[in-house]
């Protein structure tokens, strides 16, 4: 994507993408059964395979922000003074890989650089590099929480749990209508949507 105009005064491309996909799933399968009053086991596939998955997704995308830690990768031609790192909240930097002025490839000594919450910067001064596509790139885990499955779930906040349990009850009660093409947006009520109000990225 295009982002503002730099000190050089030309526009930067850039892109973050997903690096490792998140390991776990903010619901567990007896949450969601319970909200949704399953007692059965021939649906659980649907729950863990395709409910639970795609409203987190959803949500993701409606909040702009990681909720399970996943690892993603921002590319750019060359440094920029404060390096935004979105889909935060930014847990740690993995690596910080660099193509210097002779075309070589290093990576940077993470003493060199400083996180702040969303944000990095470096100690002194970056360094020169030779500018073109993916010259800066930098690989950061993200989400609400790093840990097991069960410490990374205990730290998605309720409002957000909330709007995934509701969102999944919603997909299940009419996965019919679903399947027919009819969008979650259309069944669910969008005073649920304002749970994710406060953790919206903007």
């Amino acid at each position: 994507m295009r982002e503002a105009p730099l000190q050089e005064g030309a526009l930067q491309i850039m892109s973050t993408t997903p690096a490792t996909p998140p390991q776990y799933l903010p619901l567990s399968l007896a949450e969601a059964k319970l909200h949704c009053r399953v007692d059965g086991s021939e649906d659980d596939a649907l729950f863990t395979g395709v409910y639970i998955p795609a409203a987190t997704q959803m949500c993701q995308q409606m909040l702009g922000r990681s909720i399970m830690a996943q690892a993603w990768k921002r590319s750019a031609e060359y440094f920029e003074p404060a390096i935004r790192l979105l889909w935060p909240a930014v847990l740690s930097v993995t690596s910080v890989v660099y193509v210097d002025v002779d075309g070589a490839t290093q990576t940077l000594d993470p003493s060199a650089y400083v996180l702040s919450g969303d944000t990095l910067t470096p100690v002194d001064v970056w360094p020169e590099v030779r500018p073109g596509p993916g010259a800066v790139v930098v690989t950061y885990q993200a989400g609400f929480a790093t840990g097991n499955e069960a410490a990374q779930q205990a730290a998605v906040p309720a409002a957000i749990k909330s709007w995934l349990l509701l969102t999944v009850g919603t997909m299940y009660a009419h996965r019919e209508s679903i399947q027919a093409g009819v969008s979650i947006a259309s069944i669910q009520g969008q005073f649920v949507d304002r749970l994710l109000d406060p953790y919206r990225v903007y």
